[in-house]
């Protein structure tokens, strides 16, 4: 049987005190005399002494852990972000658990549920599903702080980091426009993504602003997947539709369509033009490195955080909306 740890008890029996006045020397809660404190340090080296950490949580009802939930741990999307949010978890004394919920409702609510269990001071959620009005309900029921990452919430008054991807959608289709593309095919995400709906919202103000008509029949909707980008421009490419460029709601969309244009034996740029949206990591070393829109996924992680911590120390309602710039990254593709 191992040695049994140093006790708050054993600390007093051995300077003949009181637990409660060690407890105060040991919490720097002051009223002891130096003499006593400068023994009880000594004593509490000389034995071993190692705080009880998960006891002490219990006691102050926080265990300085946060919770972040992410749609797709897998994704390259998501890694700057966990690396923004660690970081800057870490120099706020808090440490992460992270759920992966592969982008499914009742998945990442058993996620949330787990994690509620491990007693988390708040809650990250990343790309969530649960950003409907009833969802809301439910995580308001859980009496935990939380922050939307990447994909907002319906309720705009949900605390939120993320980009303007009205904003970003807009810029980079007004880019195509500008260099020569007057029809623009739109493979965005699927439907019910809040991320789809701004994103839709940009690419018709661009158009718009620009004199171009709406045209529905040009928008395509995919799950976010390299395969599902690859067989709906596929399709579209085998009934000999005319595509002159192409806006694709993310990277890994993207990917794929490239895949199927250059199966098709055509060629990027010259004849079908292509652009993304996040930017990740591989997109400027692909056979065309693509012209695509930069968010900002650290910087997410770590105001994520920031605001996370900021709502746990109001200690009651608490709401900050942090909506950021992304860039555009133009290269080969377009």
């Amino acid at each position: 049987m191992g040695k049994r740890n140093t006790t708050l008890k054993d600390i007093a029996m051995e300077a003949g005190i009181s637990t409660t006045a060690v407890s105060k020397v040991l919490n720097d809660h002051g009223g002891v005399s130096k003499g006593t404190e400068q023994r009880v340090r000594e004593i509490a080296r000389r034995l071993n002494y190692s705080p009880n950490i998960v006891a002490k949580s219990l006691k102050v009802n926080n265990t300085k852990t946060i919770g972040l939930v992410v749609s797709d741990s897998s994704h390259s999307f998501f890694g700057s972000v966990i690396k923004g949010a660690e970081g800057k978890a870490q120099l706020l004394g808090y440490n992460i658990i992270l759920a992966n919920t592969n982008r499914n409702r009742g998945t990442e609510k058993q996620a949330i549920s787990m994690l509620i269990g491990k007693r988390i001071d708040g809650l990250l959620l990343a790309s969530s599903m649960l950003t409907k009005a009833s969802d809301i309900e439910y995580l308001d029921s859980l009496n935990t702080p939380y922050v939307f990452l990447i994909r907002r919430s319906e309720d705009k008054n949900a605390s939120f980091v993320g980009n303007d991807n009205v904003e970003g959608a807009q810029r980079i289709v007004e880019y195509l426009i500008k260099t020569g593309s007057k029809q623009i095919h739109f493979l965005n995400m699927d439907r019910e993504s809040t991320s789809s709906v701004d994103r839709l919202e940009g690419y018709i103000r661009a158009l718009e602003k620009n004199g171009l008509q709406y045209d529905p029949s040009l928008v395509y909707y995919a799950k976010p997947d390299i395969q599902e980008g690859y067989s709906v421009i596929r399709n579209i490419l085998a009934s000999e539709k005319p595509i002159e460029a192409l806006f694709c709601g993310c990277d890994i969309l993207g990917i794929g369509a490239m895949e199927a244009i250059f199966e098709k034996g055509m060629n990027i740029p010259e004849d079908i033009r292509i652009c993304g949206y996040d930017d990740i990591e591989f997109t400027a070393y692909l056979r065309r490195p693509l012209t695509t829109m930069r968010q900002p996924k650290q910087i997410i992680g770590v105001r994520g955080i920031e605001i996370l911590v900021a709502a746990l120390k109001e200690k009651k309602d608490y709401q900050s909306i942090a909506v950021l710039k992304s860039e555009l990254i133009v290269r080969q593709s377009a």
